[in-house]
């Protein structure tokens, strides 16, 4: 038997750069709007997709310190990206088409790797209940739940999570 595997093209993962701001806005509205469709409802996503402006990327990188760094694909541009600043994850996000096959996680693993390299012990991320399983099964546990106010203006569940960096990943770095 013959098992058909889905092909991928190769992606790259570099340091993401304010250029991007448009991909980066793209990515964030398509995956919140599609993968958040079972978990919340139509007037929460569009909440919380509202006012995302390639500004505010920009602003991020350049005044606020977040460092960002994006899975690109050739022909496609951007399909995915992770953002962190001191010991916190503040957005990861894939693009639909290319959810759930490892991009995330890598882009995550990476985040932390340079979280441990300034010397931070744990990470911290504030998780949308799409992201919850997904943080958990990377060992990451819940502080606490709490709402959390969207761009728009409504309210969505959602959670804190920590999880202690180990002395491997602090010392690989």
């Amino acid at each position: 038997m013959h098992t058909i595997k889905r092909f991928f093209p190769a992606y790259r993962l570099r340091k993401g750069r304010p250029d991007d701001a448009e991909d980066l806005r793209r990515v964030h509205q398509r995956a919140v709007l599609t993968l958040g469709r079972p978990t919340y409802s139509d007037a929460q996503l569009e909440s919380w997709a509202c006012g995302n402006t390639s500004e505010r990327y920009i602003a991020d990188m350049r005044d606020d310190g977040e460092c960002y760094e994006v899975a690109v694909v050739r022909r496609t541009g951007i399909v995915a990206f992770c953002s962190h600043r001191d010991h916190e994850i503040r957005s990861l996000y894939v693009d639909p088409d290319w959810a759930r096959h490892g991009i995330g996680s890598r882009l995550l693993e990476r985040a932390e790797t340079a979280i441990a390299a300034a010397g931070h012990q744990r990470v911290s991320i504030g998780a949308s209940l799409v992201g919850l399983p997904f943080y958990e099964a990377r060992g990451y546990t819940v502080l606490r739940h709490r709402h959390w106010k969207t761009g728009g203006g409504l309210f969505i569940p959602a959670a804190e999570m920590e999880k202690a960096l180990t002395q491997r990943l602090r010392s690989s770095c």
